[in-house]
């Protein structure tokens, strides 16, 4: 049994990369949603549902016959040209079923709400969800194994593996205390461990003040913002991530955050170790990329010690 979690998470790792076939399938599936998903043979044509899953059919060596709409920069080169399906969140399943596809692999937040019409024209679904950089390889070793190239991509794990531990290897053993702001122009909150940019902190031994806090409802990677609590666990180090119109941004954050007299007390801000992530690496998912945000971070805090 091929058994796919939701976010391929971690801890059921060593089951995903277990194929097991059933009378004459190709395999059978289960998902996050406890289903079991049977493939009669190995998929020929597949549609992907989300851009941050293209780059890792990509590079398992696989092909598509439909994809999303993305930015030219996200679209692998070998499937510019394949038929587009509609954005991310306003997937067009019509034109999903007349492609005939084999397989659908879409987010499980976005896409479940297709199951059934994919079902009832007995078209196989697997809902895939990577965040963290663990979530990440489970999700690509997943895609290696529908595709039938594990081979390959068990090298690429082990290469972004090697890259990141020698990003890890040469930094000062030292914890620093840091802050993730999440910055939008109608509010403010604050990144835990499991965002993309507190799961790349934490991959650098980086302390989250912020970890253990209850998170928002609906937001199960954020916290409250507090201008208190921030004093009170002074960080050594504050990021900012942000999502939508970048002026309306500075505005929220000037108004919340930097207009605030308490503000020019924090450690961080004193020091001038206050840094804007980018959103490629920290809003959008990096996948394959997860050893660029790792260097790009780790490059804030510590310049000398990263090439």
């Amino acid at each position: 049994l091929l058994l796919l979690v939701s976010g391929c998470q971690p801890k059921n790792a060593a089951t995903t990369g277990q194929t097991a076939t059933t009378g004459n399938s190709f395999a059978v599936l289960t998902d996050g949603a406890g289903r079991k998903v049977t493939l009669s043979q190995k998929p020929q044509r597949v549609v992907v549902l989300s851009p941050s899953l293209m780059e890792m059919i990509d590079a398992a060596g696989g092909t598509v016959v439909g994809r999303p709409d993305a930015k030219t920069e996200q679209v692998p080169e070998g499937m510019r040209k394949v038929a587009s399906v509609g954005h991310v969140y306003n997937v067009n399943i019509e034109k999903v079923v007349s492609l005939k596809p084999g397989l659908v692999i879409g987010n499980v937040k976005q896409h479940e709400k297709f199951r059934d019409i994919l079902e009832s024209n007995h078209i196989p679904v697997i809902y895939l969800q990577p965040k963290t950089y663990d979530e990440v390889k489970a999700c690509f070793a997943v895609i290696g194994q529908v595709y039938g190239t594990k081979d390959v991509v068990d090298k690429k794990i082990a290469a972004m593996d090697r890259s990141i531990d020698e990003i890890r290897s040469n930094l000062p053993k030292t914890q620093e205390k840091i802050v993730i702001l999440h910055a939008t122009p109608s509010n403010v909150s604050v990144e835990l461990e499991n965002s993309i940019a507190g799961c790349v902190a934490k991959m650098l031994g980086f302390t989250n003040v912020a970890s253990g806090s209850k998170a928002i409802d609906g937001k199960p990677d954020k916290t409250p913002y507090s201008m208190e609590a921030l004093v009170e666990k002074d960080p050594d180090v504050l990021f900012i991530t942000s999502m939508g119109d970048h002026a309306k941004i500075e505005a929220r954050l000037k108004k919340d955050v930097q207009g605030n007299p308490a503000w020019n007390s924090l450690r961080a801000v004193k020091n001038g170790k206050v840094y804007v992530l980018p959103e490629r690496l920290f809003l959008l998912n990096p996948g394959l990329k997860y050893p660029e945000a790792v260097r790009f971070m780790a490059k804030d805090v510590f310049p000398e010690a990263v090439k």
